[in-house]
């Protein structure tokens, strides 16, 4: 899995952007949201995700928050 954090998000329209340091920015359709739901992520929450490459580009999917200690 991949680590990042929310680069922005829309509750509204439903998705957004993830920041990755090795990734770079990927984007993010509220289906592909795990854990929680949509609700409530904010720019720069650390989440984890995996990477898929589509015909428009690199996409996170099995978003969740990431665990903070």
């Amino acid at each position: 899995m991949a680590e990042g954090h929310i680069k922005w998000y829309s509750e509204k329209k439903g998705y957004g952007f993830v920041s990755s340091p090795i990734e770079g920015d990927l984007f993010l359709h509220h289906t592909n949201i795990k854990k929680y739901g949509h609700f409530g992520l904010q720019e720069g929450d650390p989440v984890i995700f995996d990477v898929v490459n589509t015909p428009k580009g690199k996409q996170a999917v099995n978003l969740q928050p990431a665990k903070t200690f």
